[in-house]
């Protein structure tokens, strides 16, 4: 089957929040001095390939990691649907301070890793899930047929990933995107083919 849609996915550059292991969720957060760098330096592995159309989050790290790394040369658009998960209480507090939160974080252990369930006035994965599946519905209905690059965020891209495998919420918790990690999926019509992943720089941050 030849492949007549292509959607990548970055996760954005660095921000102090990543090397702190805090929380940002909804914060604005910018990228950090080191994330900006990171960017620079990717931005040429990226141009070995072919964009269309850029899907960013409305986030400030998200747009800025855009701005960096395609310089204008794509047209980009911003979508709220791809933002990240709102964290609730959690946003801003470190991973070691949320372990002492009292009523406790429900965790739970998916990938050999623990993912944070019950935050008060968080964004359930089960919403972010279904948020991505709306987000996959406007890229087909939108960009059907085209090469996509869409840069957002470490849960959202997991839940998104997880629906473009037909995963459910919770088996797509299973893997988490590195800072800078471009995943490609190759789609014939509504059918995921193939997919791959590569490390434009060797980063590995956090999943705060």
């Amino acid at each position: 089957m030849n492949p007549d849609t292509v959607i990548h996915t970055i996760r954005h550059g660095s921000t102090e929040y990543n090397a702190e292991k805090r929380y940002a969720g909804t914060l604005d957060i910018p990228l950090s001095e080191k994330g900006i760098s990171e960017c620079r330096l990717a931005a040429s592995k990226l141009q070995a390939y072919h964009f269309e159309i850029i899907v960013t989050s409305a986030m400030k790290r998200a747009v800025e990691t855009a701005k960096l790394m395609v310089d204008g040369k794509v047209p980009v658009i911003q979508s709220t649907l791809c933002n990240e998960r709102n964290f609730g209480i959690m946003e801003g507090y470190t991973w070691d301070e949320i372990l002492r939160f009292d009523p406790p974080i429900l965790l739970i252990n998916v990938g050999n890793d623990l993912h944070t369930v019950n935050p008060a006035r968080g964004e359930p994965f089960e919403d972010v899930w279904q948020r991505a599946k709306k987000f996959r519905k406007f890229i087909f209905r939108n960009f059907q047929g085209k090469s996509i690059l869409v840069i957002s965020h470490g849960v959202f891209l997991q839940m998104f990933h997880g629906v473009l495998r037909n995963l459910n919420c919770i088996g797509s918790l299973a893997r988490f995107p590195s800072n800078l990690e471009l995943a490609t999926f190759i789609f014939s019509g509504g059918e995921l083919i193939e997919e791959k992943m590569v490390k434009l720089l060797d980063v590995k941050a956090p999943k705060w």
